[in-house]
């Protein structure tokens, strides 16, 4: 959520750190409780969604921007409770909270079907701290509400002030976790100007003037958002507005004028060239000539051949060889404000050590040293939105990487982001409209998406069955592309006992009896290689053993993994965040006297377009009893990751096939002893 202090922009509380937290956003106005009617405390079951565990009878915010001093919110919600679920959900209360917010005239009762009235006090409300990374620390106000049970009412009401902030930028979620109502924003717009504002993922739901200079905008009888396996963003299925106006911004100040950009969200021609405008700056302090620079960067690339390979030679350089403090661990608070100050971009490579955001302007200034045409890439983000041009929210998209010119092809390039290889993005950056800010004039570009032959998963094991059907043996697998940075970003800050027992803990989460030892983790902070993992493994009772036969499920990798899609219809698209490939190969010693008795191959698995294919192997060397298994996968050929929710069915239908294909059992049958 931003808001815009002294109008200008201020990220005063994540939207990472309310999803993290149930927190009704509440709303009115009221100093008192409104009156309960009859109908509301005789509802059983929701009007809107008859099997909810809870529904909101009114879910109101009130914004008060008027005042240059402050922006006030006003929360008041008023719930229906139904189930045990519902009483849990609402027990217990958490106002997030971060530094420049206060909270309020907090209130909150319960009210029983036979009218009784139980209220929270002051002393029942107390202040913690939930949330703290680095310097970002984010309190709460919280409470427990006393008393609640299925068929009791609970209201909630507070107030939210931010000093020196507007509501420019703030987003409004019209769908609420659980069914209601009557969902209404009243807001009053600084200067007394009509909403700026603009709207997705619906278009039923208008701001309209309402009484003491605010503007009403309501919708009514709004069931549950529920999440669905592999949905688009949130922000892409959610219906929300967010707010807007005209921005200004001083670029440049002489004696005799002031320069300024002027961001009209209304025309996006415009409104994208002053941000390129804006941002000009960045780019002169990247691509400023500078002899140092130029200097090692020419000594960098002289055996360099092509220009792959001089930017390959500049990227390897720039990330192996200046220390990322950005994702140093072992650096306090107070270390990283005894860093050496970067005047300027040649200081890098005196003091070896920088930001991520330096190197990646280290990089820039040595492509632009050579000659490269070099631009500022900003991205949009599609793990949050499936960004167009034609949205005029600058929030939309930020710094992702350093764009050069190679022959008539934009390159781009992000060192600073540790263990991203080169040649790669970010996946949420691949496949996303990226504003090139240049010095005449600024360009659209669609970045590139990695293919499944660099997003890589590849697993072996070599594993023996004993006569009872325990399986035991060493399992390694090797990530690359995505797989593994995904990995190394999750981990890379966990301790060596820590990083152990998440990997005991994922496998044990599909093979609840699995048995993890020896663990060892290899290549975790070396982008250009393959991160590995290997451990020693016993599973009792993996083959099921009836009279002289054991079933046995050759798969390992697949086994207790749970169908993808498993609702017979379904509301959204169909998201995968990158196409990949898995390739797995496992051997299995049999028990003596055991042999095959069925093992039958499954048939291939795959579409027309060659999108996604599956490709199972099962065979036996008889002379070492050793039985052979091979699975070949891939999934987002030629870049298809998104699908309309009408691609369901077959979708469905595949990856069912894919799972029946997965989860083969063949038969072992012991033999009488020779």
């Amino acid at each position: 959520m931003y808001f815009f202090s002294n109008r200008k922009p201020l990220a005063m509380l994540s939207l990472f750190c309310l999803t993290l937290i149930f927190t009704p956003v509440i709303s009115a106005q009221d100093k008192e409780w409104r009156p309960v009617s009859p109908k509301e405390a005789a509802m059983k079951t929701s009007i809107v969604e008859p099997d909810a565990d809870a529904e909101a009878i009114f879910w109101e915010t009130r914004i008060d921007d008027s005042s240059s001093d402050e922006l006030a919110r006003n929360h008041y919600v008023r719930v229906k409770i139904f189930t045990e679920r519902g009483r849990e959900k609402y027990s217990k209360f958490d106002i997030p909270f971060s530094r420049g917010i206060k909270i309020k005239d907090i209130a909150a009762r319960v009210i029983k079907a036979d009218g009784t009235i139980t209220e929270i006090t002051n002393k029942d409300i107390f202040e913690r701290e939930i949330i703290k990374a680095g310097k970002v620390k984010i309190k709460a106000k919280s409470f427990a509400i006393p008393n609640i049970e299925p068929g009791v009412i609970v209201e909630y009401r507070y107030r939210e002030v931010i000093d020196g902030a507007g509501a420019t930028g703030m987003e409004l979620p019209f769908q609420k976790d659980i069914p209601v109502q009557s969902l209404t924003y009243y807001y009053k717009p600084y200067n007394k100007k009509e909403p700026s504002y603009q709207s997705y993922n619906f278009t039923d739901t208008k701001f309209v003037k309402d009484e003491k200079g605010y503007y009403l905008a309501k919708r009514e009888n709004v069931p549950a958002f529920k999440e669905e396996p592999r949905m688009p963003p949130e922000d892409m299925v959610r219906p929300w507005i967010k707010l807007q106006s005209v921005g200004y911004e001083i670029t440049g100040i002489s004696n005799f004028s002031i320069s300024f950009t002027v961001k009209d969200p209304s025309n996006p021609n415009k409104f994208w060239g002053a941000v390129s405008a804006e941002n000009l700056g960045l780019l002169k302090y990247i691509t400023s000539p500078n002899k140092e620079i130029k200097k090692v960067a020419t000594e960098i690339t002289a055996s360099a051949t092509s220009d792959e390979e001089k930017l390959r030679k500049l990227y390897e350089y720039v990330q192996a060889q200046i220390k990322n403090t950005s994702f140093d661990t072992s650096l306090s608070d107070e270390d990283r404000k005894k860093l050496p100050k970067i005047k300027e971009l040649s200081d890098i490579l005196k003091h070896k050590t920088a930001s991520g955001q330096y190197i990646d302007m280290l990089f820039g200034a040595m492509t632009s040293s050579l000659g490269y045409e070099t631009r500022v890439a900003f991205a949009g983000n599609r793990s949050k939105m499936f960004f167009h041009p034609e949205m005029t929210v600058e929030s939309f998209v930020h710094p992702a990487a350093i764009a050069v010119l190679v022959g008539d092809k934009w390159k781009y390039f992000n060192p600073g982001m540790a263990f991203l290889p080169h040649g790669m993005m970010m996946w949420y950056e691949e496949d996303v409209w990226a504003l090139l800010v240049g010095e005449k004039r600024y360009s659209w570009e669609k970045t590139p998406m990695t293919g499944i032959e660099k997003s890589t998963t590849k697993r072996t094991g070599k594993l023996k069955l004993t006569e009872d059907g325990t399986l035991e043996g060493t399992i390694r697998e090797e990530y690359a592309g995505q797989p593994a940075l995904i990995n190394r970003l999750d981990i890379y800050e966990d301790s060596p006992t820590q990083r152990e027992e998440n990997i005991k803990a994922e496998i044990k989460q599909r093979i609840s009896a699995a048995e993890v030892s020896d663990i060892i983790i290899e290549n975790l902070t070396d982008s250009a290689k393959p991160l590995t993992y290997q451990y020693k493994i016993r599973v009792p009772n993996y083959a099921q053993r009836t009279g002289k036969r054991l079933f046995l499920q050759p798969g390992f990798f697949e086994y207790g993994v749970s169908p993808l899609f498993a609702t017979a219809s379904r509301k959204y698209d169909i998201y995968f965040h990158y196409p990949w490939s898995e390739d797995d190969d496992i051997t299995i010693l049999l028990p003596k006297n055991f042999a095959l008795d069925s093992a039958d191959t499954p048939p291939e698995v795959a579409d027309k377009s060659n999108i996604s294919q599956l490709k199972v192997s099962i065979g036996i060397d008889k002379t070492r009893n050793l039985l052979i298994y091979t699975r070949k996968f891939h999934f987002g050929g030629g870049g298809n990751t998104l699908f309309n929710v009408s691609a369901y069915q077959p979708l469905k239908t595949l990856f069912d096939a894919f799972h029946k294909t997965d989860s083969h059992i063949i038969t072992l049958k012991e033999e009488a002893a020779k």
